[in-house]
C-alpha cells in the first residue's frame, strides 16, 4: 500500500501470527507525474503558514497580495487554509504565496470527479458476489459494526436497500446543505459497499450490515475540489467513520490531501480510493498517496479491464468492477462500470474483515485482506496484490 505501509507475505503473516507495522507517515510533498495540468479552481488555492506565522503576521500576507482566508480545511483541524484570490489568478497568486517568507506550502484547489463509466443498458446479476466468493465468507461473518463513509455525491437518504443503516452525514458541496445523493453515483457506490443483505429487497452490499456515512463532496456533475474532499475526511474520521471510500479521481498531487489521509490513517482508519479509467499506468491521485489502498477494476473473467488504470508500483490490488448492479438514486438500481465501482467493494471488504476481529489494527486487516487476494491476470505487473477474495480474507482472521 504504498510506502509508508508494509505488507507481508501470506506465508510471513501465517509463520509469525503476527500483523505488519506501520512506519511514520511521510511529510514530503507528494510528486505530481501527470503529464499536463489538472484543472483547478480558478479563483481560491491551499495555503500552509509556517508553524511559527503569527494572526497578524498572516492576515498581513493577505493584505499584500490581495488574498482573503476562508478559514482552515478539516473543521479547524488541518494546517491549510482555504484562500480566495482574484478569478484567473490562482496559479499567478500560488507562486506569489509560496515565495512569501510566512508560507511553507501553497498548492492549488484541484478538481476530482467520479470514477465511473456510462451506465450499462443491460441491468445484470452481482456476478462479483461470485468471483470473491463473498457468499462462503458470508457463511463465516455476515456483517460488522464499522461504520464505511462514502466520500462522493452523497446517498439516497430513502433507499430502501439502504436508508436503514445510514449514519449522520454532511455536505462540503457549495450552497448544498442535504448530503442526498443528486446524481447517483454515490449511491451505487453505497449499495456494493454495505447495501442491506437477507432483507428480500434488491441487492446485497459485501458488508451486510456495516453502517453507511454519506459525506457529499461532488457535486450534481460529479465534481468537487481538493478542498471539499480534505474537509471530507476530516469529517468521517471525526464522526467515526473506520473505512473511507473514495471512488473519485483526477486531480493533481497535494500536500494539504496526503495530510488527511495521513490523519485518517493515524487515527485507525482505512482509505480506499479508485485507481481510474483512463487505461494507463500514470499514477492518479487521491489513489497513489501514500497509506491509500489503490484499486483497479476487473471483469467477470478476472481479467483487468481494459480502461482500468494499472501499474504495480502504485496500484494494491483489483475487485471486480464491469457491469455491476447495485443501488442507484430515487430509489432505483442499475448497472455501471469504473473502478468506481470496485473500490466501495473492497471497502465492505475491510469492513466486513474488521468484523470478524474487531480488535485488528487498521494494519492488521489491510494486511489480511491485500495478502488473501487471488493470484489472478496482472499480479504483480498491473496490481501488487490480485482480486480480493473475501472468504480468504475473513476464514481463519
Amino acid at each position: 500500500m504504498k510506502k509508508t505501509i508494509a505488507v507481508m507475505s501470506a506465508v510471513a503473516v501465517l509463520a509469525m501470527l503476527a500483523p505488519a507495522g506501520v512506519s511514520a507517515a511521510t511529510t514530503q510533498a507528494p510528486q505530481n507525474t501527470a503529464t499536463a495540468e489538472a484543472a483547478a479552481a480558478p479563483d481560491r488555492i491551499l495555503v500552509k503558514f509556517t508553524p511559527g506565522a503569527a494572526a497578524a503576521e498572516k492576515a498581513n500576507v493577505h493584505a499584500a497580495l490581495g488574498g482573503k482566508d476562508l478559514g482552515k480545511l478539516g473543521q479547524g483541524k488541518s494546517d491549510w487554509t482555504l484562500v480566495e484570490v482574484p478569478f484567473g489568478k490562482a496559479s499567478e497568486m500560488k507562486a506569489k504565496y509560496a515565495k512569501n517568507p510566512n508560507v511553507e506550502l501553497a498548492e492549488l484547489d484541484y478538481v476530482y470527479t467520479t470514477t465511473a463509466l456510462p451506465n450499462d443498458p443491460l441491468i445484470g446479476s452481482q456476478w462479483h458476489h461470485t468471483n470473491v466468493q463473498s457468499a462462503a465468507a458470508w457463511g463465516v461473518v455476515t456483517g460488522s459494526n464499522r461504520t464505511i463513509a462514502i466520500i462522493d455525491t452523497g446517498i439516497d437518504l430513502d433507499h430502501a436497500d439502504l436508508a436503514g443503516k445510514l449514519v449522520a452525514g454532511a455536505s462540503f458541496v457549495d450552497r448544498v446543505s442535504s448530503a442526498n445523493d443528486d446524481n447517483g453515483h454515490g449511491t451505487h457506490c453505497a449499495g456494493i459497499a454495505a447495501g442491506i443483505g437477507n432483507n428480500g429487497v434488491g441487492i446485497s452490499g459485501m458488508d451486510q450490515t456495516a453502517k453507511l456515512m454519506p459525506v457529499k463532496v461532488l457535486n450534481k456533475r460529479g465534481s468537487g475540489y481538493t478542498s471539499d474532499i480534505v474537509d471530507g475526511v476530516y469529517f468521517a474520521v471525526d464522526n467515526g467513520a473506520d473505512v473511507l471510500s473514495m471512488s473519485l479521481g483526477g486531480g493533481g498531487a497535494t500536500q494539504a490531501f496526503q495530510d488527511a489521509i495521513n490523519y485518517a490513517w493515524n487515527n485507525n482508519r482505512i482509505v480506499v480510493a479508485a485507481a481510474g479509467n483512463s487505461g494507463v499506468s500514470t499514477p492518479s491521485y487521491p489513489a497513489a498517496y501514500n497509506n491509500v489502498v489503490s484499486v483497479a477494476a476487473t471483469d467477470a473473467n478476472d481479467n483487468r479491464t481494459s480502461w482500468s488504470n494499472y501499474g504495480s508500483s502504485w496500484v494494491d490490488v483489483a475487485a471486480p468492477g464491469n457491469s455491476i448492479y447495485s443501488t442507484y438514486y430515487n430509489g432505483g438500481y442499475t448497472t455501471m462500470s469504473g473502478t468506481s465501482m470496485a473500490t466501495p467493494l473492497v471497502a465492505g471488504l475491510f469492513a466486513l474483515t474488521w468484523g470478524k476481529k474487531p480488535t485488528a489494527t487498521n494494519s492488521a486487516v489491510v494486511n489480511r485482506v491485500l495478502t488473501t487476494a487471488d493470484s489472478t491476470a496482472g499480479t504483480g505487473s498491473a496490481y501488487q496484490y490480485g482480486r480480493v477474495n473475501a472468504f480468504n480474507a475473513v476464514n481463519g482472521f
